[in-house]
This record gives C-alpha cells, structure tokens and sequence, in this order.
C-alpha cells in the first residue's frame, strides 16, 4: 500500500492524475491483460486513501469517483505515450516501452517524461 500523503496532491489531498502514473505502470507489470475499469480500481486501491477521498464524487452525476477518474486520465496519457498499449477496446496491456520506463522511474515516473515520448508528441 502507498502512502498517498507522499504523492503529488491538489489542495483537498486527493492525489493528481499524474500521481497515479507509476503505480498505473507498476500494477501493469503484474498481470498481462487488464481491463480500463480494473486498472483503474487497482491504482486507486493501491493508495491508502482515507474513506472520505476515495468516495469522493464529483458534482456531475456524469463524472464519477474522482479518484478513478484521475487514475483514467494517467491511463489515458501512458497509452497515447506508448507505455500501455491497448489490443482491444478496454483491454490494456504494457509492452517493452512501458516495462523499460518502470525498471527506470519506478513510481517517480512524471508527466514531463511520458509527455516527452515521440509517441505522445505526434499526438499532440
């Protein structure tokens, strides 16, 4: 379990969407195929996160848990940047790129680094 107090956080103390990208990565390692939704249930399950954050809603009967939107908007980028790669709708796996970025930044892995990917600029 990670301390979420450690990570980088918004002024209520949820942790940012770019938190959640070296534990997205580090879960990945774990299994070769996971679904969006299990990932994301993971990451956020990964934290120790006191009750009143991790059943945090939005406003929006639309957006959802807060927690497991952030987790998805670190999903989102690590796919675009290469780091997951995704065989089928909703279905992700983590290919060599991923692996080699976990082995090098572990949990410290930050948004600047997955944003400077070749992969993630074509995006752009």
């Amino acid at each position: 379990m990670i301390d979420y107090t450690t990570l980088k956080h918004s002024s209520d103390g949820m942790p940012t969407w770019d938190a959640y990208l070296g534990i997205i990565l580090k879960l990945a390692t774990n299994k070769p195929l996971w679904t969006a939704d299990g990932l994301k249930t993971a990451a956020v399950n990964e934290l120790d996160l006191p009750d009143e954050l991790r059943n945090k809603e939005y406003n929006s009967k639309y957006m959802g848990n807060v927690a497991k939107n952030r987790a998805g908007f670190a999903l989102s980028d690590l796919k675009i940047a290469g780091y997951l790669r995704s065989p089928k709708r909703g279905e992700y796996e983590i290919p060599q790129l991923g692996k080699n970025a976990w082995k090098k930044y572990g949990l410290n892995l930050t948004r600047a680094v997955v944003h400077e990917e070749p992969l993630y600029k074509q995006h752009q």
